[in-house]
């Protein structure tokens, strides 16, 4: 995954994701400026490194809700809304830093073993 990252991920890869529903335009677009994911894929080109790590901070916290609630529609859900147990904060609005994302893999890492508060 580093590698590929570093590389740089291709934006028709990352606009399949979108297509197929595995992650979400609007968090996609947090991460990459819409005009500057358009652009990208018009040209054939790879994400740069800091986008490429953010699309996979997504898949990362998409993967792992995913694997804990059984269920990737909920899951989905359950990322697009506000948590208490983040200060009313939007898990896919976190995972816009590195920072952010570990605190929202936290919050369903706790769901994961029971532990509600």
């Amino acid at each position: 995954m580093h590698d590929d990252i570093v590389r740089g991920i291709a934006a028709r890869r990352v606009k399949k994701l979108i297509e197929r529903g595995v992650l979400g335009a609007k968090q996609v677009y947090r991460i990459i400026p819409e005009r500057t994911f358009n652009r990208r894929l018009a040209k054939g080109e790879a994400l740069k490194p800091a986008e490429a790590d953010g699309v996979a901070r997504l898949l990362r916290l998409t993967e792992l809700a995913t694997k804990i609630f059984r269920d990737a529609e909920f899951a989905r859900k359950f990322l697009s809304l506000p948590n208490p147990a983040l200060n009313n904060r939007i898990p896919f609005e976190l995972a816009e830093t590195d920072a952010g994302a570990r605190e929202a893999e936290a919050i369903l890492l706790r769901i994961a073993h029971g532990v509600y508060s």
